[in-house]
């Protein structure tokens, strides 16, 4: 049976970056861009996408990965793609995810409840979609792009294959969310705290809110600068996360007065 979310609502309070809600995309700076293109980035995206799927890490085809938008008549959330306005279902590898899409795009629209799946169901939802004339899912949509990719419902012809489609964008995920923190943390341990509080929202803007050392990098970036809204807002996510250690980490940075912009946990 399909898993129903009703702890995500449209009225349930999420946190966010004003930074970033004032300017949903700054860029990168190019020497990120050039590292993101590199060799070394891509086979450790390679490695990541093994370590999901050999072994014993590896998902099962009934564990939920998968989360859909639908409304109250169980109608699926879609946009159309760009180039030729076909019709397109937003897929979310984390119901946190899915929340961030519909607080910044459809908080103004019907209530939605959030459809937690595993392979075998996705399967069976992009057969019915084709049914539908729905021949197309995107997987984690960024709210705050307006170029995304799209792939074909008839490349998941087994519940493996929805697996597989999984790990592989997980990886990438990770892979991208691990250069940006290193960078940014490189930029704040050499004083250039503007560009890593840029790098580290654009980051969590773009292409995960799910890591703790994003949060607690830009709440140790506003102690030093002393914007305490920017810390306020670090803290709230690490709340909202129930990342408990490392807000207490953040905690004691605050209590100190200073950080060393160190790694303290494993993340």
């Amino acid at each position: 049976m399909f898993n129903w979310f009703s702890r995500f609502k449209k009225s349930e309070y999420t946190p966010h970056y004003s930074v970033l809600k004032a300017n949903p995309s700054r860029g990168l700076p190019t020497e990120l861009q050039q590292k993101e293109e590199s060799a070394f980035f891509s086979a450790r995206r390679e490695l990541l996408e093994k370590n999901l799927l050999d072994g014993d890490e590896r998902p099962s085809v009934e564990t939920p990965l998968f989360t859909t938008l639908v409304d109250s008549n169980r109608n699926f959330v879609v946009v159309n793609l760009p180039d030729d306005g076909a019709q397109c279902i937003p897929v979310f590898s984390t119901p946190f995810r899915a929340a961030d899409y519909y607080r910044a795009l459809l908080n103004r629209g019907p209530r939605l409840q959030y459809l937690c799946s595993n392979s075998i169901q996705l399967l069976q939802m992009v057969r019915a979609f084709e049914e539908s004339g729905i021949d197309w899912i995107t997987i984690d949509r960024c709210p705050r792009c307006t170029v995304f990719s799209a792939i074909g419902n008839s490349s998941i012809k087994a519940p493996e294959d929805a697996v597989v489609l999984w790990g592989s964008h997980k990886a990438g995920e990770f892979a991208r969310a691990e250069l940006y923190f290193a960078f940014a943390q490189q930029a704040a341990r050499a004083g250039k705290l503007e560009l890593a509080q840029d790098v580290a929202v654009e980051a969590v803007g773009h292409v995960t809110m799910e890591d703790p050392r994003l949060h607690l990098l830009l709440g140790e970036i506003a102690i030093a600068r002393g914007d305490r809204r920017l810390l306020g807002e670090a803290k709230a996510f690490l709340e909202y996360f129930g990342m408990d250690e490392w807000r207490s980490k953040l905690g004691q940075v605050e209590r100190s007065g200073a950080g060393d912009f160190a790694q303290p946990l494993d993340s």
